[in-house]
């Protein structure tokens, strides 16, 4: 490859990430130096790039790839508005692929539907007589499948559901009515994917690919996906060989990526990709995440539920709320959602540290997040193999029990725009810090941003704006959590990096990898775009 000289830039350069107009030597598959002052040095081949700017390589350290690949084969349902829209789909999808093992939707934003709730089985069947369908929330926690989809899943579609508890929702007679959360849906979500793949056949590889590709298209030179079955392992390791893509994963428990994990025994020998061996383990759910709020939260968040209502013209966010469970306690209040019990999680996290396996816990609610953390630091994980991922509510006493672990907390600014109407709507963000990122950075916390894709935009451009300038279409979201913008560069690249122990820690700088993203000007700036992402020394992408 020779040495090539990239020149007349802005280089974020170094491990602070600090943009500056310089030069950047590129020698083989490595950084040979960068400079600002001074003519810089000579070249075999110079790339002159007069008002771009050049960026390290995107690390997105949670990027559910195995799952987004398929979306483009089932239905984008963020634009329905109801459930007649839902069910019209439905219909529509079943006419359309008499043979498509599963009629799969994903993206619905039930929040925003006046009746607030999601279709039954017996709708679904009605819409699609005999199919198989699965609708995910956006949240992927969260779904509605018809009867032969639950039979196909081993779930029951008639009868009392003991087996996942609360996980299936019943109606009266204690019958499931098709609405799953996490386990259940987890379980559900996998079986439909595998069947969806098994159908693809040669194709799958491509399906893959093609996900692959477009992470090189956005900048992103490695992607982590925090959940593969302990089966995909072999068409993980395929897919790496494809594609110049730095690639690695999680595990877990087989079943589904929200069942609890086995234990390190079951898990596949590492190392995985392009990281070591990891396993995702969920301290709470996603709708049904574990918050713990001030006493006077509980009325604020009622008025805010009868206020949707209100603008709905529907008692259905009304009715939602009503649905969530909520324990009132002297001084405050709080969800019962935590997943494990202090005992269990503390015994999964001795025995994967004691075998060397990272573990990514996702903690969405504050009162996860210090379960999380207070049983880190009670174990002894070492801070190189825990990463507290999403942390979306925090509370000063659950940010310093995180930061006196040591460990990494991933978290997706990028989904302020979406989700900043549900969320203010909702008053949360009157009890609690959302998306804290500088209160995390100011506690000394390794700060990573990550996209959660498919349920957060996968963009890494798009995420550097959210996490500076935090709007969306009403306003802005606790504008004082922002970050600069070298923070947010730095978050999003090198401590991603040094998270999985992967490549390009030390960012732009002499030794480091190269791997980079050259953009068309300033990536603050909503009309930039990447045009060139290289790995290791070579032009992985071009546009």
């Amino acid at each position: 490859m020779g040495i090539r000289l990239i020149t007349g830039a802005t280089v974020w350069a170094g491990p602070a990430c600090t943009p500056a107009r310089g030069w950047l030597l590129v020698d083989g598959d490595q950084i040979a130096d960068a400079g600002t002052d001074g003519p810089p040095p000579a070249a075999g081949e110079v790339l002159d790039l007069a008002g771009g700017h050049v960026l390290p390589g995107f690390v997105d350290v949670h990027l559910h790839l195995t799952q987004a690949a398929w979306y483009p084969h089932g239905g984008d349902a963020w634009g329905w508005r109801g459930l007649e829209d839902a069910l019209a789909a439905v219909r529509a999808a079943a006419a359309a692929d008499p043979a498509a093992p599963w009629l799969l939707f994903w993206d619905a934003a039930r929040w925003r539907w006046p009746q607030g709730r999601l279709p039954t089985a017996r709708e679904l069947d009605q819409a699609a007589p005999g199919r198989r369908v699965l609708i995910a929330t956006a949240d992927m926690h969260r779904g509605a499948v018809s009867p032969a989809g639950l039979a196909a899943a081993g779930l029951p579609s008639h009868g009392p559901a003991r087996d996942y508890g609360d996980d299936i929702t019943r109606d009266r007679r204690g019958l499931p009515t098709g609405e799953l959360w996490e386990a259940a849906f987890g379980v559900a979500l996998q079986g439909a994917l595998t069947d969806t793949q098994a159908h693809a056949g040669d194709g799958e590889g491509a399906v893959l690919a093609a996900q692959a590709r477009r992470c090189l298209s956005l900048g992103i030179t490695h992607a982590h996906d925090p959940y593969v079955p302990p089966g995909w392992h072999q068409r993980m390791l395929s897919l790496r060989s494809a594609t110049p893509l730095r690639l690695s994963w999680a595990t877990g428990a087989a079943a589904g990526m929200h069942s609890p994990a086995p234990g390190p025994d079951t898990a596949p020998d590492g190392p995985y990709g392009d990281s070591g061996r990891e396993v995702k383990l969920f301290a709470d759910g996603g709708d049904r995440c574990a918050i713990q709020l001030p006493s006077r939260a509980a009325p604020g968040l009622l008025r805010g539920a009868i206020q949707q209502s209100a603008r709905l013209r529907s008692p259905g966010p009304l009715r939602e709320a009503l649905r969530r469970k909520l324990i009132v306690r002297p001084g405050h209040v709080h969800t019962p959602y935590l997943r494990y019990t202090d005992a269990d999680l503390a015994r999964l996290m001795d025995a994967y540290a004691g075998a060397g396996v990272r573990m990514r816990i996702h903690a969405l609610g504050n009162l996860a997040g210090e379960q999380a953390a207070r049983l880190l630091q009670q174990t002894g994980v070492p801070p190189a193999l825990a990463t507290i991922d999403h942390l979306m509510l925090l509370d000063p006493v659950t940010v310093d029990r995180v930061a006196a672990t040591g460990a990494t907390v991933s978290y997706q600014p990028g989904i302020i725009p979406r989700y900043g109407d549900m969320l203010t709507g909702m008053r949360v963000d009157r009890y609690a810090t959302i998306l804290g990122g500088r209160r995390l950075l100011q506690a000394g916390v390794p700060l990573v941003l990550s996209s959660d894709h498919p349920s957060g935009p996968v963009d890494p451009l798009a995420n550097l704006r959210a996490a500076v300038d935090r709007r969306f279409a009403d306003g802005e979201l606790q504008p004082d959590q922002a970050l600069s913008r070298p923070e947010a560069v730095r978050a999003a690249t090198a401590t991603a990096a040094a998270s999985l122990g992967a490549p390009g820690a030390g960012g732009l700088q002499p030794g480091q990898p190269a791997d980079l993203v050259i953009c068309d000007g300033d990536p603050f700036n909503p009309a930039t775009r990447v045009t060139q992402t290289w790995i290791a020394g070579t032009v992985a992408w071009s546009g």
